[in-house]
């Protein structure tokens, strides 16, 4: 009876530090409709080349520097003002990762970088064949102000 006790013990402390450690817990990413964009439901996913709303004032459009595949991808975001003026004042970071291996390939947020045109540049090293998704933050004044998701396959 002890030794079945003992082996509970152990597979709960598993299970428990299995989805601690691969970022399960983490409700931003697996159940809130702002992360693919509250205007867009539950759902969705951005699409590339299309334009994607932020707010009232300010609208996106990203696409990839080549078919994602292998190796290094880079996200090209461009920023439009409301008026059509591309606009490079927000900042916005990325976090990729494959979903059905969350936290192995994580890469942690990081920031885009802006290029002389005022295009934003992510690059993402895919590093095996499979769904992979890029959770894109916009920011304006250090506050969050839209969260949305990048889904593509490998």
């Amino acid at each position: 009876m002890m030794k079945k006790v003992i082996k509970v013990a152990i597979i709960t402390a598993i299970g428990s530090w299995v989805l601690s450690s691969t970022g399960f817990q983490d409700s931003r990413i697996l159940s809130t409709s702002q992360v693919i964009g509250a205007d867009r439901g539950v759902g969705s996913m951005l699409k590339a080349g299309q334009k994607h709303w932020i707010d009232e004032d300010y609208y996106f459009v990203y696409d990839f520097d080549k078919r994602p595949q292998m190796g290094t991808v880079i996200i090209k975001i461009q920023v439009f003002s409301k008026d059509g003026k591309q606009d490079s004042t927000l900042e916005i970071t990325g976090s990729a990762d494959m979903p059905s291996m969350r936290g192995a390939h994580g890469t942690g947020d990081q920031r885009f970088q802006l290029n002389k045109k005022g295009d934003y540049l992510l690059p993402v090293n895919v590093v095996m064949p499979g769904e992979w998704e890029v959770v894109l933050n916009f920011l304006k004044d250090k506050k969050a102000i839209y969260t949305g998701i990048v889904r593509f396959n490998v």
